[in-house]
């Protein structure tokens, strides 16, 4: 998903510390706050701790959408015509690490469900699971903005500033 803009058909360059704190914003603050959400109501701290998480969500969603316009995010989602050979070469470079990781984040994500589904039937241990909307929503959406973005975030920790650079 590339945002393009009239006035920045190219994307925003973003310099190579602002693209990978972006990043790491993204995929540490969505899961944070989506587990500070959905702490149990049972006890005082529960509000803060949902009002906290809600934030963290908030400045996650923040960051998806400057990766969005970014020229990382345009050279990882335009039309293979649009991108010249280097570009081309390093977004394939990424997409192919991106699906890597991808693949293996779900893999392990069933692996845990199968065997959280087989302890808990037999009673030896008791392993979180998403049971309610909330939880499956938050799993959506995490894993929507991860697949979106990771090939942008492959090309923004291989390349160096002046790679960076916007072809305008």
């Amino acid at each position: 998903m590339f945002i393009r803009s009239a006035s920045r058909p190219f994307g925003r360059h973003l310099p190579r510390g602002v693209a990978r704190g972006l990043v790491i914003a993204l995929y540490t603050l969505y899961p944070i706050g989506c587990a500070l959400q959905l702490v149990p109501d049972d006890n005082t701290a529960s509000a803060a701790l949902s009002i906290t998480g809600l934030a963290l969500v908030v400045a996650a969603i923040a960051a998806f959408v400057l990766l969005a316009g970014s020229s990382l995010q345009r050279q990882a989602q335009e039309e293979e015509a649009k991108l010249d050979e280097r570009e081309l070469a390093e977004r394939n470079r990424a997409a192919y690490g991106a699906h890597a990781v991808f693949s293996g984040i779900v893999l392990l994500g069933v692996i845990y469900l199968m065997l959280s589904q087989d302890l808990v039937s037999s009673g030896k241990l008791s392993l979180w699971t998403p049971t309610a909307f909330e939880h499956w929503n938050a799993l959506f959406w995490g894993f929507t903005m991860l697949a979106l973005t990771l090939p942008a975030a492959f090309l923004a920790f291989q390349k160096s500033d002046p790679d960076l650079e916007p072809n305008e």
